[in-house]
């Protein structure tokens, strides 16, 4: 389907038609997904409005396997081989290592939405907004998670045309929020699983925790 056909077919759809389809085209896009990569820009927002803003290169493989490689403002890499996250700043000298299942990282969501088609089951209610984008041409959608923590809501930007999600942000209940922009997005790759794997560098500390 072209991409012109597909937005037209979209606005025939009323408000609640697009809001589903999107939504079905987002755990369908992610289900049948089993790698993808990105740059990204990563932006924090603590409780008193100070930010943080982070960029680098994304690759997330089924299942549960994640590399997040920083570049600016410094290096630093977030990793997953799908049991243990590691988090290594070279400039520190030390590595940071948690279960998986342990950790609450708001880097976590995207890893655990490959290959898995329970997106409604994750959240109770999704909203379509009519608010202006921040990436020209997507469609803004706002979700509100079933699960009790500090986790709010989630915005997703959407491509309408191929269900990618393009930006990310997740609200907390003390004020915070992680933003993630993508660009460049690669799918089905076949990112090779040895790229996941991590081997503390001789001479470095290793602390158990990684602080939220």
């Amino acid at each position: 389907m072209s991409i012109f056909l597909a937005i037209f077919l979209t606005l025939l759809q009323g408000p609640a038609a697009n809001l589903s389809t999107l939504v079905d085209g987002v755990v369908r896009s992610f289900a049948n997904m089993k790698d993808f990569s990105a740059d990204f820009v990563q932006i924090f927002e603590d409780p008193l409005n100070r930010k943080q803003q982070e960029s680098g290169h994304l690759y997330l493989r089924r299942s549960r396997m994640m590399r997040w490689e920083y570049k600016s403002p410094e290096e630093k890499l977030f990793i997953s081989d799908s049991k243990t996250v590691y988090l290594y700043v070279p400039a520190d000298r030390q590595v940071n290592k948690e279960a998986v299942r342990a950790t609450f990282d708001d880097r976590m969501p995207l890893m655990f939405l490959l290959g898995r088609a329970d997106l409604r089951n994750e959240f109770t209610r999704f909203e379509l907004l009519n608010t202006r984008p921040f990436l020209e041409g997507t469609r803004v959608l706002r979700m509100y998670p079933r699960r009790k923590t500090d986790l709010t809501e989630v915005i997703m930007e959407v491509e309408p045309a191929n269900y990618q999600i393009r930006r990310l942000i997740l609200a907390h209940a003390d004020g915070s929020r992680s933003e993630f922009i993508f660009s460049n997005i690669r799918t089905n790759t076949g990112l090779r699983a040895s790229l996941f794997d991590f081997k503390v560098p001789a001479g470095i500390n290793v602390v158990d925790g990684i602080a939220q």
